[in-house]
């Protein structure tokens, strides 16, 4: 059996699971996993590494800012257990770990070797304090790791023993929020912090992962790492990772600016020179993995309330269109039920084909009247269908769609924000509509997703506005606790029918992602299985900048002549 089918397993059984070490064994049982799976198989000169930078924020767990972020904030600080390419939770802080019969008690030892970065050891209380202290703090919705509030009991039983006490069992334990998710803090730096969203002086970022933040340029997006060369698991291979704010980055790595760069979207034609090239290679990412979608603040009232309107305007929409004129076919059309096809939590629903006649006939009974001949519509209490549509930045995308939705007599007027005030907008409730990107649905945390966007408990950038379904509370909340995978697609797939028929929000498109590198300065790259943290669909996974390598924990050999 896998490790990783094996640690999960445990949920439903008691036992003690070592976890490989990190240089080779004697046995198949306690071997690293040695899989390669195309690159990172022979010894090459340590290399520095340059990567498109954005400014995702103060790589704090407490701060950074979604998904790249926290890409950023894991390579200083590591979690108890972590991924690899093949999605193999493999040992990270923790050495082993084990499980009661009932799911209820998972007690994990900690590595003897682990230190934080300024020498000091981590201990079982760092662990314990992490998840208290996460507790203490209000964090803004954009730290998109946080622990789940299910985790009811953490405690230091030993120097290096930490059990976790839940009340229910908890799918997600291994994943989003849980331990191969939650970055692990030393309690002798933030004890005496009282506001960690507040804090930005560089000096508290004293991690126990690979690597240590050497500057930050807030706003441009810079950002330079290098290799903490005493880190527990070895020396890592990579020596330095520089995040450089450019505006093309296609164009960087094709000049050789960059050693790896990322695209989404980008039609056939983008794309054939660099595939024509003998020195870059393209990554193709799992598709399904980000996307956009047309949000109404249900809590506004009037027309955005109704569900007629919104399937209205599901149905003026040319999604399929979308798909060809924007992508040339390199994306799927978003679905209804937010988990696109590839996934294995995926379920059928109502997908809104297009019919601009049948919106307007659906517009037409629900009484939104035209003022005349190709005008803006009326609703039956005399308020024109206008409304601000909140954006990032302008795109073909919110062209299309304020067009079709013009067709059908709904006027749309783009307000472009800067993200932060996007997002500080959305997440209060400010916002009429809107078009929000998002990524993670094609991963581990496709069922728990759900939940963030869509239950009424929650709170996010990618939140359904004003949306609150009891019965999907219930289910979301169900879901969390079923260890049976088979129960729990059950469930998932009742949560994607009432969101596609309540319809809060539309995924317009899902287009399909690339990374194009070049392979004489490092030729590991690869997509993580079930996403980064379970959730984050990128190729930056600290785990090959470490090993260089895709898989297990063996650390790539030097080229001696370096």
């Amino acid at each position: 059996m896998k490790r990783r089918t094996f640690l999960l397993g445990s949920l439903g059984g008691a036992g003690l699971i070592t976890l490989g070490g990190c240089s080779g064994g004697e046995d198949e049982s306690s071997a690293p996993t040695t899989l390669e799976l195309g690159g990172g198989t022979d010894p090459a000169t340590r290399p520095t590494l340059r990567l498109v930078g954005d400014d995702s924020g103060f790589p704090s767990p407490f701060a950074y800012m979604r998904g790249p972020g926290y890409l950023k904030t894991s390579l200083i600080y590591d979690t108890l257990v972590w991924k690899d390419a093949t999605g193999e939770l493999l040992p990270w802080l923790a050495e082993s770990f084990k499980s009661s019969d009932d799911g209820l008690l998972h007690t994990f030892e900690l590595r003897p070797g682990a230190t934080w970065h300024d020498g000091q050891q981590v201990t079982a209380d760092d662990v314990a304090f992490t998840f208290e202290y996460f507790r203490s703090q209000t964090i803004s919705p954009q730290v998109i790791i946080q622990p789940l509030p299910e985790f009811d009991e953490v405690v230091a039983t030993g120097e290096r023993t930490v059990e976790f006490r839940l009340a229910a069992p908890l799918a997600p334990f291994f994943g989003f929020g849980g331990v191969g998710s939650v970055p692990i803090v030393p309690q002798h730096i933030w004890s005496s912090i009282e506001n960690a969203a507040m804090e930005s002086d560089p000096a508290v970022l004293v991690g126990s992962g690979p690597y240590r933040l050497e500057s930050y340029s807030q706003g441009e997006g810079g950002y330079l790492y290098e290799a903490y060369d005493e880190h527990y698991l070895g020396t890592p291979f990579v020596r330095r990772l520089e995040y450089r704010p450019v505006g093309d980055a296609l164009a960087g790595v094709a000049a050789g600016d960059l050693d790896v760069a990322t695209a989404s979207g980008v039609i056939p034609a983008v794309l054939e020179p660099f595939r024509a090239n003998p020195d870059l290679e393209v990554l193709d990412a799992p598709s399904g993995n980000a996307g956009s979608g047309l949000f109404w603040n249900l809590a506004r009232g009037g027309a955005l309330a109704d569900v007629r309107f919104r399937h209205a305007c599901a149905m003026a929409i040319d999604r399929d269109d979308m798909v060809q004129r924007l992508h040339g076919g390199n994306a799927e059309p978003g679905n209804p039920g937010w988990i696109p096809r590839a996934n294995r939590f995926h379920a059928d629903v109502e997908q809104y084909p297009f019919d601009p006649a049948g919106a307007e006939a659906l517009l037409d009974e629900a009484g939104y009247a035209r003022a005349g001949e190709g005008g803006v519509r009326q609703g039956p209490d005399g308020q024109a269908l206008r409304f601000t549509l909140l954006v990032t930045g302008m795109s073909p995308v919110i062209d299309l769609v304020v067009g079709a939705l013009g067709a059908v007599g709904v006027e749309l007027t783009p307000q472009a924000l800067d993200t932060p005030s996007f997002n500080q907008q959305v997440i209060a409730g400010e916002s009429e509509m809107s078009i929000i990107g998002f990524g993670g649905m094609n991963t581990d945390h496709a069922p728990g997703y759900l939940r963030q966007v869509y239950s009424s408990n929650t709170r996010t950038t990618q939140h359904a506005q004003g949306y609150v379904n009891p019965e999907v509370d219930r289910l979301c909340e169900q879901q969390q606790q079923e260890i049976d995978e088979s129960q729990q697609m059950e469930t998932v797939a009742e949560i994607q029918r009432l969101i596609a028929e309540d319809l809060p929000i539309l995924p317009l498109v899902y287009p399909d992602s690339f990374a194009i590198y070049n392979k004489a300065a490092f030729d590991a790259w690869y997509y993580t299985e079930g996403g980064v943290g379970s959730t984050v669909p990128a190729i930056d996974n600290k785990h090959v900048f470490l090993t260089g390598r895709q898989a297990g924990l063996d650390i790539r050999a030097i080229d001696e002549g370096e």
